[in-house]
């Protein structure tokens, strides 16, 4: 190795090192030391630091400190940029290296904590535990309120990877190697997909990392995350080989989007789309040359159309058989909510990156000026050299896919989000694009360096929140213990903003219950989504809680704040009469001040005044109370 390389790679390895380093200490080193420096129990040098409890809350200090971790990576970024020949260098010619050091460094906030904080993700666990114990002779509650659904309907990925892994793990690391595959195979898809459009274009995988701790995945949309991994494999597939499908490709292919299908129905069509509208062009660019000739020549056509329509409609078809069967069950019946502006809005903020953390807004603020120069450039330079590539048809596939984020409907056939999800598919297809243009080595190293800038800083502000969060979760945890197996717990969620969450965050709260579900082996009553009907279990519908215990209005389970003049009907104590069922164990979150005076709030706890008692309340905050029915051996009273 000569010295110039021996430096590159030092300059790089050190910068990794420090921001690995960097995140740990900032999320789980300081944080703590703060809260306990606040109260007055850290040391004293320490203690004296923090000094206006008085005036300000603890938050404001942990607040200065993540802007403290944000200068930090800035540093950090600096040091790389001020040293660029050298990174670049060492960079250019150690792409997949440098894509695996990245890589490990996005998976540390999933194995330094011990839950990752998500919406939807405790239900995902405990559907799989569910799926996996349903004929256990030992859990007949699983036999008595759920139905294995029998179709085949899409959702279904992440039960049948999480079931697996549940057999030889505990449900928690069960979920942290399903998510770390995530981690790793969306870069890597997405590195597959650049190098079928041009084998030079691996470097350009990094532009994919802002976009890995997304929205969505906070959400838990655990099937939705790995349809986007899906989505560049099918499509890079079809990329590869799209000039010489043989029998044996096209069956690939064919396998590839079935298991696109039971990932997501949103990411099956724009991979769809996008092959279509590819494989339509030759034969669309030879009709435009013969009309411009004034001769049509249709067999010509007819083979422009043949060499790459018909071989993908065969591979695509027999999936589209069966999304239109799902389609047909739920109906294709689509709202919106969202007007144009809204739209524009969410597109132009990348609003599926971020929550209304300022920080995050910022880095997503980069994120678009960069794309935005980026494709201005590419774009002036075109039509300056009157000059057209090959790949630049992948533009009409970004103009498609913006087209169909703006006229979607935001919920159809059961499912919802569906415009937040569609404003990723016009970045992807940009990158996509990117990779078929003839950019130099420099301006490769510039657009990744600085997206990946970019990814550190939402990385690291993720980290500290999920740092923040999982001290709230093991509160609301902590008598887990208590919960006997082969019972009901209904969980009621009072707040959807507790600790630090941040207003549009999504609340890890509302089904935490999931994690005592999956691990407890009991029923949780107020997961709505075995009452949707496209997962894998199904309520049975005389026992169903959303119908009977009405737990919130439209499938919610945040009850109602202050300021709502909306009461809700939450009627577990009668449930057992009206349906047979039971309701063993109650687990109250967050019960504010403001929300006691509630109707709504009254009529809760005089249910549990007459036929339940407490057994525990979270030593921490006090923020987590389990109520039991009485008399364990007394059976429900029955009409």
């Amino acid at each position: 190795m000569t010295k110039p390389s021996r430096l590159s790679s030092l300059c790089v390895l050190a910068a990794i090192l420090l921001t690995a380093v960097w995140l740990v200490f900032s999320t789980l080193v300081v944080p703590p030391l703060i809260e306990s420096a606040y109260h007055g129990e850290s040391l004293p040098i320490f203690n004296r630091i923090i000094s206006g409890q008085a005036v300000h809350p603890v938050t404001h200090y942990l607040g200065v400190w993540k802007r403290i971790t944000y200068l930090g990576l800035i540093l950090i970024l600096a040091t790389l940029v001020s040293e660029e020949g050298h990174v670049r260098a060492w960079a250019c010619s150690h792409v997949p290296l440098l894509l695996a050091i990245v890589i490990m460094i996005h998976l540390l906030p999933l194995w330094i904590f011990t839950y990752f904080p998500s919406l939807d993700g405790p239900t995902h666990l405990n559907i799989a535990n569910v799926i996996r114990k349903y004929y256990s002779p030992d859990l007949p509650i699983f036999r008595e309120y759920y139905v294995l659904n029998k179709n085949l309907d899409p959702n279904w990925s992440t039960y049948f990877v999480l079931v697996s892994l549940m057999s030889i793990v505990p449900p928690l690391v069960a979920e942290k190697i399903f998510l770390s595959s995530y981690v790793i195979l969306l870069p890597l898809s997405t590195f597959y997909a650049l190098r079928a459009i041009r084998p030079t274009a691996g470097l350009l995988t990094l532009v994919v990392s802002p976009f890995i701790y997304n929205r969505l995945l906070h959400m838990g949309f655990y099937n939705f995350s790995y349809s986007l991994v899906l989505f560049f494999f099918v499509l890079g597939y079809w990329l590869r080989y799209r000039d010489r499908l043989t029998h044996r490709r096209i069956l690939t292919l064919a396998f590839l989007s079935l298991l696109l299908y039971f990932c997501h129905l949103v990411s099956l069509v724009m991979a769809y789309t996008a092959i279509l509208l590819l494989a339509l062009l030759p034969g669309l660019r030879e009709l435009v040359q013969q009309i411009r000739g004034r001769q049509v020549d249709f067999s010509v056509l007819r083979q422009a159309f043949r060499a790459q329509l018909l071989p993908a409609l065969y591979a695509l078809l027999p999936t589209l058989i069966l999304a239109m069967m799902f389609l047909a069950r739920q109906g294709i019946t689509g709202r919106s909510t969202q007007s144009f502006w809204h739209r524009l809005q969410g597109l132009l903020a990348l609003s599926v990156l971020t929550s209304s953390d300022i920080g995050e807004v910022w880095c997503t603020k980069a994120l678009i000026v960069l794309f935005c120069i980026v494709s201005c450039s590419l774009l002036v330079s075109k039509v300056v050299h009157r000059r057209i590539e090959h790949w630049d048809s992948l533009l009409l596939v970004v103009i498609a896919y913006t087209g169909i984020y703006y006229i979607a409907p935001n919920e159809m056939a059961g499912g919802s989000f569906i415009g937040i999800r569609l404003s990723l598919y016009p970045f992807f297809a940009l990158i996509l694009w990117f990779g078929g243009q003839s950019l130099s080595e420099m301006k490769e190293w510039r657009v990744a360096i600085y997206v990946s800038g970019i990814a550190f800083m939402l990385l690291g502000l993720h980290t500290l929140q999920y740092a923040a969060l999982n001290n709230y979760l093991e509160e609301y945890l902590s008598g887990m213990h208590l919960v006997a197996p082969n019972t009901t717990l209904l969980s009621l969620a009072f707040s959807r903003h507790t600790g630090p969450i941040a207003a549009g965050t999504p609340s890890p709260f509302r089904h935490a219950s999931g994690y005592i579900a999956a691990q407890r082996n009991i029923v949780a009553l107020e997961d709505s989504h075995p009452a949707t009907g496209y997962f894998p279990i199904i309520f049975r519908p005389h026992l169903s809680p959303p119908l009977h215990i009405a737990i919130v209005k439209n499938l919610r389970n945040e009850l109602p704040q202050a300021d709502d003049t909306d009461d809700l009907d939450v009627d577990f104590l009668t449930y057992p009469q009206r349906t047979g069922g039971r309701v063993d164990y109650v687990l109250l979150w967050d019960v504010r001040q403001e929300q006691r005076n509630l109707e709504a709030t009254h009529a809760i706890f005089a249910q549990l005044q007459a036929h339940y008692e407490l057994i525990y309340i979270s030593p921490q905050r006090g923020l987590m109370q389990l109520y039991r029915w009485k008399d364990e051996k007394q059976e429900y009273p029955h009409n």
